[in-house]
């Protein structure tokens, strides 16, 4: 400290030893939890495709997926390691996003950040993700974030070499562009934060390289992401898959990725997903903006001198000297691009919005802000507030999970699941544990384990015994079933409620049938003996639970209207129930009648809808 300044008081958030302690604390209290948390059902998806293909099947012909198959590579090299452990496959996911925020705290430190801020970019890493949703874990966006860290960090140790020879920024590009291409095989979205990070690169390395050596630099990138592309087009030809893959992105894709929602929706979701955490997105924003700003100027990096005053307040803590700022300014531009691809070309589901919260972390870091404490502040309030009942009556009426959205009540202050935490050390994901750490399996995309489990224990027992595509599990909260039992499919379709909900883009040509139609013919031709539903994804509003919702001799709840009943998988006979879950075994005799899942929102009108609607 220089001479004659009056010490400060000790500040946590300016402590790196605080902010280790604190990462310890929620990796210790959280890593148990998160470990015992049940799979989403996207992971199933993705971990029967992985079986389709180790089985030797062809993705896409045996599995619909509306997807690069770059993710089911993923889960089958996972599978041929150690099988369908879900605690492993978390575990994977855990390494996966600490390596992203490895990178990242790297970069903060490029950027100028000391141990402190490094420090407290763990800690809100470790206080955010694991206690995130199963909605969140092992999908494809936070995994697509590694190999595009990597890249763009290897685009700013370009940017940086101050005597770069032509033979190793060449290797170095090429290896770049493989990573952003490995990327691409997760989702090609990725390209568009990969393009701002090289215009951005391309303004810094034109004020020291002729344009020649930059325009070589972008055609080294673009060829590595070729040699990143080529494997995977040899494996979709080599294994047959190629046409399939061409049916699916040229004739449903469109269609699947036309429907976003509006445009202040999901502007909205970037704030409320992950509140309070996204909060940030509002201080990120605007740092990035006047990185790209003092750059693309070339204003000076630091405003102020050794001698000068330091105003009381500002909005950035200067970058120290011109590589520190060009790390600033690539960070914006892989932040921003992200936000861009995001907002513009994705849906508003809640992973999709996890590595740009990750990204505006290392930005706000990286501008001196010190925004973990103030959080753990936050939590500490509400945690208060929700355990005394001294919540105001309006907030009362918030939901569990538009309260945790919304305001934050984090798990780590809910004594109900922290009572958990021994169990999970001990027990690891058992049926009980999964339903009562997991944050969404009362609704119908979530499974209820505990109620699964006996509709396994009696498919086992079937007689003749079921065979290969004889099951058909017909919403997505079931689709466990198949691994459980290890069983193909009764179709190539898993999430039907996604698959028909896709629309028609133009009428289909004369001869031609729409896409609801191959559904419906798809489960008409099938092998099926047994299909498995879920109650919860018949009604808006019937409640399973409620025993008025039953009446003697009747297996299905009073709520679901006449109408619907005619219609399959409800107009087969139940054969066993178990909570929400109802197994139907097919009559040969009786019709299959109208093939469809009604899209959730238009469930309220189930009533007044025709015999083919």
């Amino acid at each position: 400290m220089p001479e004659g300044e009056p010490s400060l008081p000790w500040r946590p958030w300016r402590s790196a030893a605080a902010g280790w302690v604190v990462a310890a604390v929620a990796l210790v209290a959280g890593v148990p939890l998160f470990l015992a948390m049940p799979p989403w059902c996207d992971v199933t998806l993705y971990q029967m495709a992985a079986r389709n293909v180790l089985h030797g099947g062809v993705h896409y012909r045996d599995i619909f997926d509306t997807n690069l198959p770059g993710f089911v590579w993923l889960m089958a090299a996972c599978q041929s390691a150690y099988g369908l452990n879900y605690a492993a496959l978390r575990a994977v996911d855990l390494c996966v996003i600490g390596g992203s925020v490895a990178v990242l705290c790297g970069w903060v430190r490029r950027c100028g950040g000391g141990g402190a801020a490094v420090a407290w970019l763990v800690a809100a890493a470790a206080l955010f993700y694991p206690f995130t949703s199963e909605f969140s874990h092992i999908q494809r966006d936070p995994w697509m974030l590694l190999p595009a860290a990597l890249a763009a960090r290897l685009r700013l140790r370009r940017v940086s070499e101050v005597k770069p020879l032509a033979a190793s920024h060449a290797r170095s590009s090429l290896l770049e562009g493989a990573l952003w291409g490995a990327a691409v095989w997760l989702k090609p979205h990725v390209v568009i934060p990969a393009f701002a990070v090289w215009v951005v690169s391309a303004v810094l390395l034109a004020r020291r390289e002729p344009r020649r050596r930059v325009a070589a630099d972008f055609a080294a990138l673009v060829a590595g992401g070729l040699l990143a592309g080529a494997p995977g087009v040899a494996w979709l030809v080599g294994t047959g898959a190629w046409p399939h893959f061409l049916d699916i992105f040229l004739n449903w894709n469109p269609a699947y990725l036309a429907d976003l929602g509006s445009l202040e929706g999901r502007l909205e979701t970037l704030f409320a997903v992950f509140g309070p955490w996204s909060w940030l997105h509002a201080v990120a924003f605007p740092l990035s903006i006047l990185s790209l700003w003092k750059v693309r100027t070339g204003a000076s990096v630091s405003e102020l001198t050794a001698n000068a005053p330091r105003p009381r307040w500002r909005l950035s803590t200067p970058a120290a000297d011109e590589s520190a700022a060009g790390a600033r300014a690539l960070l914006a531009a892989l932040y921003l691009g992200w936000l861009v691809q995001v907002i513009a070309l994705q849906k508003g589901l809640d992973y999709v919005h996890v590595p740009p919260l990750l990204l505006a972390f290392a930005v706000v870091v990286a501008h001196g802000w010190s925004f973990a404490f103030a959080h753990i502040l936050w939590f500490s309030l509400v945690g208060v507030l929700v355990n005394l009942g001294a919540l105001p009556p309006v907030l009362r009426e918030v939901g569990a999970s538009e309260w945790r959205s919304r305001f934050g009540n984090h798990t780590l202050a809910d004594p109900d699941v922290m009572r958990l935490w021994p169990r999970a050390c001990r027990e690891g994901g058992t049926p009980e544990l999964r339903d009562r750490i997991g944050q969404y399996t009362d609704i119908h995309c979530g499974t209820q384990w505990r109620e699964l489990a006996p509709v396994a224990e009696f498919l086992r027992t079937v007689e003749p015994r079921l065979g290969p595509g004889e099951l058909n599990c017909w919403h997505d909260s079931t689709h466990p079933l198949y691994l459980m039992l290890d069983f193909d499919p009764a179709t190539r379709y898993m999430h039907y409620g996604t698959a028909f909900g896709i629309r028609e883009t133009h009428p289909p040509a004369p001869g031609e049938k729409s896409k609801r139609a191959q559904i419906a013919d798809a489960v008409r031709a099938s092998r099926q003996r047994y299909v498995v539903s879920d109650l919860l994804r018949a009604a808006a509003e019937g409640d399973v639970y409620d025993p008025s919702s039953w009446r003697d001799g009747d297996p299905l709840p009073v709520w679901l209207p006449a109408n619907e009943r005619e219609k399959f998988p409800w107009n087969q006979p139940i054969v066993f129930r178990s909570g929400r879950y109802t197994v139907h075994q097919i009559d040969p005799t009786r019709p299959l009648g109208t093939i469809r899942v009604p899209d959730w929102v238009s469930l309220r009108r189930l009533a007044s809808f025709g015999p083919d609607e």
